[in-house]
């Protein structure tokens, strides 16, 4: 798997004209330790990182939102790929992390469709959490079947059009809970009670992507599938990529307390922009995965 970075392309949907489903339909980090890899297959399986993340300076973070491009991509039923936001605090084995993006995931949903995806863990990944709503936790407040559900709509690589979505995960001033928001409205929440360290608030916001590669040593495609380029509709992104700050405003990520990795470079690349007024600070991602050589 590798944990590899997005920005996003500011095309708003709403979620009617994005998400599909009816009503009442619902469905860094030791990463080895999640359950997918508890699979006998998975034994041996390889993680390779490349991320933009904040820099662990002390610094307590309130929230993260970032505008996510959506693309559809073609994966084997072991392999996975999701572009998402990352909240985490606690040391290795102790973990808390909220995980909000999208995801190709066919061993999770059964098929290659491009979903509405979250993770949460308050151990590391040992006994704690899951994906979506497969286990107590997630509150849910809304009507609006969001979670698990398949956009009905993802860019065209070289069109006129990227399709995106805007999440922004928060912990409330008052009650402490981490909220979860898509455009204005709240989806729902994880009690504080959940946690032990993020009821402190994050101290590590990431922004990326995380592929994982199938037992045969080939890894999927990331993003859009191509490498990043200065054009947007042809690239993978995250647009508009704000933190919440220790006094609970929203605010662009600063160059200067965050860090950029990539380890597989023949795999997947990621370009940062910067800051520029139309797109607030940004940057591309993404490849065509293949055998990485790790």
């Amino acid at each position: 798997m590798a944990l590899h970075l997005l920005l996003v392309l500011s095309s708003y949907m709403f979620l009617t004209q994005v998400v599909e489903g009816n009503l009442d339909d619902f469905d860094c980090v030791d990463i080895y330790k999640q359950p997918a890899f508890q699979h006998p297959l998975l034994k041996h399986h390889k993680i390779q990182f490349a991320t933009v993340e904040t820099v662990l300076d002390g610094s307590i973070y309130r929230g993260a939102q970032a505008n996510i491009s959506l693309h559809s991509l073609n994966l084997q039923e072991n392999q996975y790929s999701k572009s998402q936001i990352w909240l985490e605090n606690g040391p290795r084995n102790e973990l808390n992390s909220i995980q909000v993006g999208w995801a190709v995931h066919p061993r999770l949903y059964g098929d290659t469709r491009t979903r509405f995806t979250m993770y949460w863990t308050a151990d590391g990944y040992k006994n704690s959490g899951c994906y979506n709503i497969q286990c107590p936790g997630f509150v849910i407040v809304t009507q609006i079947p969001w979670i698990g559900k398949a956009f009905s709509r993802t860019s065209i690589y070289g069109s006129n059009e990227s399709v995106s979505f805007t999440p922004q995960v928060f912990q409330d001033g008052i009650s402490g809970n981490w909220g979860l928001k898509i455009l204005n409205e709240v989806i729902g929440y994880w009690p504080k009670e959940l946690f032990t360290h993020l009821n402190k608030g994050a101290s590590l916001i990431r922004f990326g992507g995380n592929t994982f590669m199938s037992p045969d040593g080939i890894s999927p495609p990331m993003g859009n599938g191509y490498f990043p380029v200065i054009d947007f509709q042809k690239s993978s992104y995250f647009l508009h990529v704000k933190v919440k700050n220790s006094n609970y405003q929203l605010v662009d990520i600063e160059d200067g307390k965050t860090r950029r990795y990539s380890d597989s470079y023949q795999c997947y690349r990621l370009t940062y922009w910067g800051y520029f007024k139309s797109n607030g600070v940004s940057f591309s991602f993404g490849g065509p995965g293949g055998d990485c050589g790790t």
